[in-house]
């Protein structure tokens, strides 16, 4: 999340991107890690305009909003630069007391972000040095924030970075760098956010993976039990629902028979889907009603184990047509989102945020263009373990072809990852690609005709680590 005010807004800058622009490109030339930028904001020409940039913003502006902007985007890194404009609207401007004044807002503000993302890493670039008529309070608030880190933030995942003394030829005015000085803050940013990822400052969290539903038709796959690996779910013609838990499937662990968990709320199981609404890493029960309207029942444990908790309607829906409906965790935060497949086969998603009445969705637009109107051949799964599903299409000749979710359109946009699996089948609809083996990964699962299931590991698909055959997994049921 890049944070802060005009500056990361990229005001002075031709791109309108600032620093985010060269920062962009300087991550797309190293694997270390992946960048998605996010915020509320989004504007400047740049791959993923997502910002929190706020033009005009003091500190104490910033600490208003952090609250919502925190909740709503979840990020893993944060890139914050605030305090000139507190500098430069002080009454005692350029003194000690200045300095020192905005460097206790700062503190506040980081040991909210704290507050509320724990796990958070804080990198933070101190303010322009050389910014004229406030050198000494700039260099008293740098200081301050620097100290921070030896000091009440030391236990934190806080860094502070030292700006570059920009020149008066690098600034487009008296406050905001011009493309020169921008580009030298970014590499400020990126040499910081490579040593934090080195020394592993900068992780992303281990996501819960229940948030994509897997499977159709009677069969379906879904982690019930929260332990990372997908179960096999059986939807029967009355509704109902048994569970069978993956302890590895045959040959390798097996299978722990849980009986029926769910006496089911339709006969049609078409409208019935499995996926991790409120994060927990356990699938719960979403029911797609005639209207398109979209009931939630928290997993508990089932029937006889703690039960379901119903929510009740969390959306009204975009279409009443529930084939065209896919709960798959799209921003990798661990909850499924709402994603329509239009008949072009374009994604259109809106975030979960917690549903109608308890955080809302946000509304992401289209994500992707589609690569296919056959929506039997589209699956979203999570191919290489970043915890975003990815776009994956089951080609005729039965290969897949996957493109890596980097944000989808608008927002990092997509990978292509090439031909991920060359396929052991034609059949489109006997192919399930859901993480049996509990590394993040998606595997292929073929459902052979007499109902029996084989699977292969997901070492990193067709030209990236390839696959493991792991046999038949199941009889069927």
């Amino acid at each position: 999340m890049p944070l802060g005010d005009s500056i990361t807004a990229g005001a002075g800058s031709t791109t309108g991107a600032g620093y985010r622009l060269p920062l962009w490109n300087a991550a797309a030339g190293q694997s270390h890690y992946a960048v998605d930028y996010v915020g509320s904001q989004g504007f400047g020409n740049v791959p993923d305009p997502d910002n929190e940039g706020h033009s005009g913003y003091r500190v104490a502006d910033i600490r208003a909003g952090i609250d919502s902007w925190l909740s709503a985007a979840s990020p893993d890194v944060v890139l914050l630069h605030i305090g000139i404009n507190d500098l430069d609207r002080d009454a005692d401007r350029n003194t000690k007391a200045s300095g020192d004044r905005t460097a206790a807002a700062f503190t506040d503000l980081a040991n909210r972000i704290f507050a509320d993302r724990p796990n958070v890493t804080l990198l933070v670039q101190g303010l322009i040095p050389t910014t004229p008529g406030l050198q000494y309070a700039a260099q008293v608030y740098n200081a301050d924030i620097k100290a921070l880190q030896y000091g009440s933030l030391a236990r934190q995942k806080f860094r502070y970075l030292d700006p570059p003394a920009l020149t008066t030829a690098e600034m487009n005015d008296r406050l905001h760098p011009n493309d020169a000085g921008y580009a030298r803050m970014a590499g400020v940013f990126s040499n910081g956010l490579d040593r934090a990822v080195t020394d592993g400052l900068a992780q992303r969290p281990s996501a819960f993976r229940a948030g994509s539903e897997a499977g159709s038709g009677r069969v379906r796959w879904a982690d019930f039990d929260g332990d990372g690996r997908a179960d096999y779910w059986i939807v029967n013609p009355s509704g109902s629902v048994n569970v069978y838990l993956n302890k590895g499937g045959d040959g390798h662990g097996g299978w722990q028979d849980m009986g029926q968990v769910a006496s089911g709320l339709t006969t049609d199981s078409t409208r019935v889907r499995f996926a991790d609404f409120n994060g927990d890493g356990k699938a719960d029960y979403l029911l797609i009603n005639p209207s398109g309207s979209v009931n939630v029942y928290l997993n508990n444990g089932g029937d006889g184990h703690g039960g379901w908790q119903g929510l009740n309607t969390v959306t009204s829906g975009l279409t009443s047509d529930a084939s065209r409906v896919r709960f798959t965790d799209i921003d990798g935060d661990g909850r499924t989102d709402y994603n329509v497949i239009n008949p072009n086969g374009s994604i259109t998603t809106y975030l979960n945020r917690g549903g109608d009445t308890s955080g809302g969705w946000t509304d992401y637009g289209q994500i992707a263009g589609g690569l296919t109107g056959d929506l039997t051949r589209i699956r979203l799964a999570d191919i290489n373990g970043e915890g975003r599903a990815d776009y994956n299409v089951i080609n005729p000749n039965g290969s897949i072809t996957t493109y890596l979710n980097n944000g989808g359109d608008g927002h990092g946009g997509w990978t292509n990852y090439g031909q991920a699996a060359t396929g052991t089948t034609t059949n489109q609809n006997a192919v399930t690609l859901t993480d049996f083996t509990g590394d993040g990964r998606a595997d292929y699962l073929v459902t052979n005709p007499d109902g029996s299931v084989n699977a292969y590991a997901n070492n990193g698909g067709d030209g990236h680590g390839g696959w493991t055959d792991l046999g038949r997994i199941a009889a069927g049921a």
